[in-house]
């Protein structure tokens, strides 16, 4: 992937700094008029331009101030009608969040899009910075992303130089032209100040064993120059068994005022992070067995009643891949090579040869039907007694199946890095009073790479008592789980350079106070994302000759669960065959390069009348994208294929809000568009998919008063989206594989191979509330609650389609089938596709969406003498039940989730420090249940209701302890 900046935007860098020079060579004289006082800005203002900075030093405790959200101009707050909220710095302080997943749970209407991402095949490896608002989802591969001053960044931004976090709710495309319907998020970094120098190291701690250190550094040089500092070094801990994170970041400001109305401020930043990729639930194979039964010999019949499975279709792949696993001897994390089981012995070195696997034996389910295995239960009575597949007419008991050893057992074999750069520069300058102009530069890589990470077969039991050259076999008895070692990167780059410029006018009009601000504003954007996935393999085998022969060449890996937590760390050569991670021979899978231009254009206004009582905001925006898609290995032929897109659309917003005194009515209609992501499938008929189109009302009271003591909101929300891009929504591939081995042919033949998308549209409206308020000197508070309603209105409409036209060929197919085998696979794979479109009935909730959020927060200062200097905080956060699935018309909702935090802190002054001590309490009251993901497809009770089938556990109570300290 090419991660140098686009030659396009080369010609911005260097001439940024001619133009400011330019402009401020413009102030030698006053302007024509223009008073006195207009013609310069004394040293003792504000650090920045008000016009596109915000002073996050306005901000009132938990109370913001300011803000960009209307148009990227600043803006106060209580005038600006677009829905939107703030976790100002006082709030993260007090709270201890340190990056933005944890302060989702004390905003209202978002949670992250997976709350078990970026932690490996428990939950998506990747995205960790996918977040749902409103309930509509993130879109796929994470859609958008959050954003950094406004710049797009792909990142879970940690907290170690954020200032606030800003999420704005609603399409609100003056904002941002691309997103969903639901809205984003963006935090402000720290911006350095000309008023003051000061250091502030910190050092936290957690009874898990984590350690962090932060380190803030400003540097006031004089009037004109500031310096600013931040560094970061978080060893951490996780609560879960190997649960490890390194994060290593700094991030340098400059801040030079060129002259009283011209500011350039520079912001460079590197950060690298890597962690483990641990699960915490994993497949039942082993309640088939009877702890007796056995393979005395190698390759001999087991000897009792257990159910048991030969090795050569451990894991499930075996028959799928006509390949055998194979023993390496010497490797004690027991890595096994996939290999032709005709694969000759060398008799020179009979100590060193790759032998042969196959004929072993393992356990199975004790279900009826161990393909159908479910997950290790948490804990007794997890399971119903009783229950069966649709199928099935029998009942299969659950008594057999293995409980997890504990809250805190995992097991896992991967590594993810994280590494990004970014680069961020501003020239803001002032011609007169009036008129103010900001050119700004973004670039920005990163580069994430998942090792190891997918997911395993399940977990069986070892009884072959010898092992394949006819020793003891030490692991005997023991449960393993087997998978396939792989590696996954994705890169991705954005390089943006936009300028806009603002008029401002002040007077009256009917008697009173008037303001005019309009702004035009025009943006290019160039995105680069870059997918690879690798497999483990032999490099210099000699008996593969076709590239779809690739299977025999696979590596796999195998954890003892006694030893849960191994790395495969896997040598570069095995008994003379180079092993290396290398693409995948074929086609279908995620691999492709994909570079994204977009221009846009913007006119917004916002009118102020009768002395700030009534703000009206209008503003449309023209976005125009060209893509250029190179989708790698894909297809029969193995060649690449380019898929070039161009597509624009023009998106309004309008809004108002009349203050009587400290209450006011506001309303706000806004637009926007979402792109199909990067590598997305195409539709059945072979056609790109085309942009999400997004819209959305806002309606309601504030209550802001202009000391900034209180601030709050109840509104309505009613936003559509149409054209929502969704993958394989329904297995068609399944079923076209079922058919065509049920006629003898090649399974991947025609539809065999197909991955493609399809579309659903979406209703979301709700009700949202929130307040945060600094009532006393010494008290300050936050809370919020929604209660969103996200319905999908259309259902795969391409899909439906699809089936209604092949379901005669595929039924003629069935009849004629001689095979039983064939016949009830191909019978199953046509009545789960129905099933599946049944259920996807209008009227469904989105998938995960929650019933309501709800958060409370307050921090109470002491004053009297005996605690002076100590303060006191605790609140609760909530979520609702998230919707799950809908079988036969009834909908299936996880759990519900809520967690008490409480921080106690003391300020104090030691010498020249101000010092602030704080213990921060997490799950107060260790909230330990599991929590429900999603239901068994299949699987019934004896009342014939679906039976719980994913879960995770939320953080057990932990503390943590700060050392702050401010010279």
């Amino acid at each position: 992937m090419n991660t140098h900046t686009p030659r396009k935007f080369l010609p911005a860098l260097f001439l940024a700094p001619a133009i400011a020079l330019s402009l401020s060579a413009q102030e030698a004289a006053p302007a024509p008029g223009e008073p006195a006082s207009a013609q310069a800005v004394g040293a003792d203002q504000p650090i920045v331009l008000e016009r596109f900075t915000v002073d996050v030093t306005r901000d009132q405790g938990y109370v913001a101030v300011d803000s960009l959200a209307g148009g990227r101009t600043n803006t106060p707050i209580r005038l600006t009608p677009a829905a939107m909220s703030s976790v100002t710095r006082a709030f993260i302080d007090d709270l201890g969040i340190r990056d933005v997943r944890e302060a989702l749970r004390w905003a209202p209407n978002v949670l992250p899009e997976d709350p078990l991402a970026g932690r490996g095949f428990g939950g998506q490896a990747f995205q960790p910075w996918a977040f749902n608002f409103r309930g509509v989802g993130a879109g796929q591969q994470g859609g958008a992303g959050p954003t950094r001053n406004y710049f797009t960044f792909f990142e879970n931004a940690d907290a170690y130089n954020i200032e606030r976090v800003e999420f704005t709710r609603g399409p609100n495309g003056i904002l941002f032209g691309l997103g969903t319907v639901g809205g984003t998020l963006s935090t402000y970094t720290k911006v350095p100040r000309l008023d003051k120098t000061f250091i502030s190291p910190a050092v936290i701690a957690d009874d898990n064993g984590g350690l962090r250190f932060e380190l803030d550094y400003n540097l006031a040089a004089n009037d004109q120059l500031a310096i600013r500092l931040n560094a970061l070094h978080d060893d951490g801990r996780g609560w879960r068994n190997g649960d490890d994170s390194q994060k290593r970041a700094i991030d340098l400001a400059f801040l030079y005022k060129l002259s009283d109305r011209t500011t350039l401020r520079l912001e460079i930043e590197g950060f690298r992070s890597t962690q483990t990729l641990i699960s915490s639930t994993i497949g039942d194979k082993a309640s088939g067995w009877d702890g007796q039964t056995a393979s005395e010999t190698w390759g001999a019949l087991p000897i009792g009643s257990a159910r048991t499975v030969k090795i050569s279709a451990a894991g499930g792949w075996g028959d799928w891949l006509n390949a055998f696993p194979v023993y390496t001897p010497g490797l004690g994390k027991g890595l096994m090579l996939w290999a032709p089981w005709t694969n000759d012995p060398d008799p020179a070195n009979p100590a060193q040869t790759v032998r042969t696997y196959h004929g072993g034996y393992a356990s199975t389910s004790s279900l009826l039907d161990p393909g159908q295995a479910l997950i290790w239960a948490p804990y007794k009575g997890w399971y119903p007694d009783q229950i069966k597949l649709p199928w099935e007419t029998a009942y299969s008991s659950t008594a057999a199946i293995p409980l997890r050893p504990s809250r805190e057992w995992t097991y896992g074999h991967g590594r993810g890095t994280n590494d990004y750069e970014n680069l961020t520069a501003f020239i803001d300058h002032s011609f007169n009073e009036s008129l103010d102009l900001q050119i700004g530069f973004f670039t920005y890589d990163t580069s994430t790479v998942a090792k190891d990470y997918e997911g395993t077969g399940g977990a069986s039991v070892d009884i072959n008592r010898q092992l394949p050259d006819g020793t003891s076999n030490p692991n005997f008895g023991k449960p393993f789980a087997d998978f396939f070692l792989s590696k996954q990167t994705q890169d991705r780059s954005v390089d943006e350079i936009r300028a806009q410029l603002n008029y401002n006018y002040r007077g009256e009009l009917f008697g009173a106070g008037f303001n005019q601000l309009l702004a035009v504003s025009a943006s290019e954007r160039r995105t680069k994302i870059s997918a690879r996935q690798y497999l483990g393999q032999i490099a210099n085998s000699t008996w593969v000759d076709n590239p779809r022969d690739w299977v025999h060449n696979m590596i796999f890996g195998r954890i003892y669960l006694d030893r849960p937590n191994d790395f495969q760390d896997v040598p570069d050569v095995i008994n003379g065959y180079s092993v290396a991670y290398l693409p995948k021979a074929d086609g279908y899978w995620f691999d492709f390069d994909d570079k994204f231009d977009l221009t846009s254009y913007a006119l917004f206004s916002n009118s102020r009348f009768f002395d700030e009582k009534l703000s009206v905001v209008l503003g449309v925006r023209y976005d125009s994208y060209d893509e250029d898609l190179r989708e790698l290995r894909r297809g029969p032929d193995l060649s690449d294929r380019l898929v070039s897109e161009s597509d624009s659309g023009t998106t309004y917003t309008a809004g108002a809000i009349y203050y009587f005194g400290w209450l006011g009515v506001f309303a706000n209609y806004s637009e926007n568009i979402l792109p199909p992501s990067a590598g997305s499938q195409p539709y059945l008929s072979g056609s790109r998919p085309g942009p999400e189109q997004n819209q959305g009302y806002d309606y309601g009271l504030r209550i802001s008063t202009k000391d900034g003591k209180y601030y709050a909101n109840i509104s309505r929300y009613d936003s559509q989206s149409q054209n929502r891009n969704v993958e394989n929504p329904v297995d068609i591939r399944g079923v076209w594989q079922a058919y065509n081995i049920a006629r003898g042919a090649n399974r991947d033949d025609g539809f065999g191979a197909v991955a493609y998308s399809d579309t659903t549209a979406m209703d979301a409206s709700g009700y949202e509330f929130e307040v945060t308020a600094n009532p006393l000197s010494n008290l300050r508070l936050q809370a919020s609650y929604s209660l969103p309603d996200t319905e999908i209105v259309d259902f795969y409409p391409m899909t439906r389609a699809h089936v209604q036209e092949n379901l005669p060929t595929w039924q003629q197919q069935l009849d004629a089938t001689t095979d039983p085998l064939h016949a009830s696979d191909l019978r199953n794979a046509i009545s789960r596709t129905q099933d599946k479109l049944a259920q996807s009935v209008a009227g469904a909730p989105q998938q995960r969406s929650v019933d309501y959020t709800a958060s409370f927060f307050a921090n109470y200062t002491f004053t009297n003498d005996m605690l002076d200097g100590f303060s006191f905080g605790a609140g609760a956060s909530y979520t609702g039940k998230p919707y799950a699935a809908t079988y036969a018309g009834e909908k299936y909702y996880g759990s519900s989730v809520h967690s008490v935090d409480a921080v106690l802190a003391y300020e104090t002054t030691i010498g020249r420090a101000k010092a602030r001590f704080a213990i921060n309490v997490q799950n107060v009251f260790d909230y330990d249940e599991p929590l429900v993901l999603d239901y068994h497809n299949d699987y019934t009770d004896m009342s014939g209701r679906h039976i719980r089938n994913g879960y995770f556990y939320q953080t057990p109570r932990t503390f943590r302890f700060t050392a702050r300290f401010t010279f």
